[in-house]
């Protein structure tokens, strides 16, 4: 099965939104069905996403383009079976809300750390941005927090963050 290949360059070009596209295209992706992603730079949190589905990554660097490539490792049921026990369970508990429309970079990125240093242990810190905040889930998916994006019809993002340490 030949695997479905993207270009980053050419869906920024077409004004789409680059997360939107990724997670659709993710999902569509036939059982054992590899992705190629060509950019500049390092896709984290569709690394992190991807691994999470029992992909594999292997990501070569030509010049200054990177070719992230995933590869089924394991069925999609067997990933989630395996990752279970390790999983936080549901994203649930008191919310705390920010809303970070209408800011410049790196203020959202500040507000939301400081909100997640600020809320107990079990709160839920939800945050609506102008656009998927790919170095927030870096960093998330670096300190271990669970989170979960949902992209907006405005391409705005809605994440909800849960505190667990």
């Amino acid at each position: 099965m030949e695997p479905i290949v993207v270009e980053v360059k050419s869906i920024l070009k077409q004004g789409l939104s680059l997360f939107t596209h990724m997670m659709d295209t993710v999902n569509a992706l036939e059982p054992g069905q590899s992705l190629i992603v060509k950019s500049t730079f390092s896709p984290k949190p569709l690394i992190s996403q991807m691994r999470r589905r029992g992909y594999l990554v292997n990501q070569e660097k030509t010049g200054r383009m990177i070719m992230t490539t995933f590869t089924p490792g394991e069925s999609r049921g067997q990933a989630e079976q395996r990752t279970a026990p390790e999983t936080h369970g549901p994203i649930e508990g008191p919310e705390e809300f920010l809303d970070n429309r209408g800011l410049v970079p790196p203020e959202p990125m500040q507000r939301t750390l400081q909100k997640l240093e600020e809320v107990e242990v079990g709160t839920v810190v939800v945050i609506h941005n102008d656009r998927v905040p790919i170095f927030l889930l870096g960093q998330l998916d670096d300190e271990g927090y669970p989170y979960e994006t949902m992209a907006q019809a405005d391409d705005s993002a809605i994440v909800r963050i849960l505190k667990t340490h």
